[in-house]
């Protein structure tokens, strides 16, 4: 078992608020960029995948950290293969 990262994404889009929020709201976080002239900034967090569940809370809380990187989640599956982590439902 290893979890695969997914690198955090982010993009510049133009148009109107409602029309962004249709297209992208539930995938990505929504913030304004500029002073009302329709742009906005789109981001995704990074992510780390094991067998289609989403670790990235679990692996942030077991290493105390706020930010998720490839080095931390490399240091997670070496923790499993090592047996210091076993992954159960989380």
């Amino acid at each position: 078992m290893i979890a695969i990262y997914i690198p955090g994404e982010s993009m510049t889009v133009q148009g109107e608020k409602n029309e962004i929020i249709k297209k992208c709201g539930k995938q990505w976080n929504i913030k304004e960029q500029g002073k009302g002239n329709g742009n906005w900034l789109l981001t995704k967090k990074s992510d780390a995948i094991v067998n289609g569940i989403s670790y990235r809370n679990f692996i942030l809380e077991r290493y105390g950290k706020s930010r998720l990187t490839e080095n931390l989640v490399n240091k997670f599956n070496k923790d499993i293969k090592s047996g210091k982590i076993t992954l159960q439902n989380h």
